[in-house]
């Protein structure tokens, strides 16, 4: 692995664990056991770090939607994407410890942070037109006049669900942080589904259940 990755691989692990309001350069440094004139040579300090980490999160989260476009019209192809969202959420998750603050500590992203926001929003809110115009969501009528709704608090989860827990004291490893927030959506949706569509929900929580008992 080149150097400047191995400094970002360290950099996000370091960010994620502990924040990046608690981190500086010298403790990034002293993590990789460089001296901060070496991580200078490869970054001019935090605010690179952490644009370039951005950058990396950014085009992820592109490429997920813009594969996500040729997806099976099925409900399991549907929580597949939204599996690996979150998945690539929890990974930066740093990003979403405090938003508002990182971005105006950080403004060379801000922009950016809300542009990619708003496409996620609209690729949940096609998800749940493609839901309702393929017959997933029972009730065609009810369902049409709240899709706004339900695309707004699916989109809450994705961006305060890590800062949610972590008010609650709570320490999720990704499994516990993606199945947690995958059952929240889930709830959102379960007056609408249909009677398959409902069962393969109710399967999922019976073995997110099943899972916590053998903790």
């Amino acid at each position: 692995m080149k150097r400047r990755d191995h400094i970002l691989l360290v950099s996000l692990d370091l960010f994620n664990r502990e924040g990046e309001t608690n981190l500086t350069a010298v403790d990034i440094a002293n993590e990789l056991e460089i001296s901060p004139g070496n991580l200078y040579y490869h970054f001019k300090g935090k605010e690179e770090l952490v644009t370039e980490l951005y950058e990396q999160f950014e085009a992820g989260i592109e490429t997920l939607l813009q594969d996500s476009r040729s997806a099976d019209a099925s409900l399991e192809e549907h929580w597949l994407y939204l599996y690996v969202m979150l998945e690539h959420i929890f990974n930066y998750r740093f990003f979403f410890r405090n938003t508002t603050d990182l971005l105006h500590k950080y403004g060379g992203i801000d922009k950016r942070f809300g542009k990619l926001v708003e496409k996620q929003y609209q690729w949940i809110h096609q998800l749940l037109d493609s839901l309702l115009e393929e017959g997933l969501l029972a009730d065609r009528t009810m369902i049409a006049s709240r899709i706004d709704q339900l695309a707004d608090n699916i989109m809450l989860i994705f961006t305060h669900w890590f800062q949610f827990q972590n008010l609650r004291k709570k320490s999720l490893d990704q499994h516990q942080f993606i199945q947690g927030a995958i059952l929240q959506i889930m709830a959102l949706l379960a007056p609408y589904l249909g009677e398959q569509q409902l069962q393969f929900m109710e399967t999922c929580t019976e073995l997110s259940l099943r899972e916590k008992q053998c903790q």
